[in-house]
């Protein structure tokens, strides 16, 4: 058992580490051996998370101009050397107009 002193230190640690988020259009399903997107794709983008107690939420906006017309399935948080702290999945975002933007939201809780 992680006690909760742990819980939040640990979710301190993820928290001035991994700030960085990119963007991709894969369609494979998660799985913990992953250690890219499936399909990177647009810019990396730069974001704190912020942190209440053990929960970490990452916010990031992408315009459609730094989407594939094809549009955004997978998100991935990444640390400056690269490695993934997770991944998600979702549908599609679709054609985004390029003055336009999509803001995408993941929060991880640290258990």
């Amino acid at each position: 058992m992680i006690v909760n002193d742990g819980k939040d230190n640990l979710a301190e640690l993820i928290r001035l580490n991994y700030t960085r988020v990119r963007v991709g259009d894969g369609s494979d399903g998660t799985a913990a051996s992953q250690e890219k997107l499936d399909h990177e794709v647009g810019t990396e983008k730069t974001a704190e998370p912020t942190r209440v107690n053990n929960l970490l939420t990452w916010n990031v906006t992408y315009t459609g101009g730094e989407l594939p017309p094809s549009g955004a399935t997978e998100l991935g948080v990444f640390n400056v050397g690269g490695i993934m702290l997770t991944r998600v999945t979702f549908k599609s975002t679709g054609p985004v107009a390029a003055s336009d933007s999509v803001t995408f939201t993941v929060k991880l809780e640290v258990a």
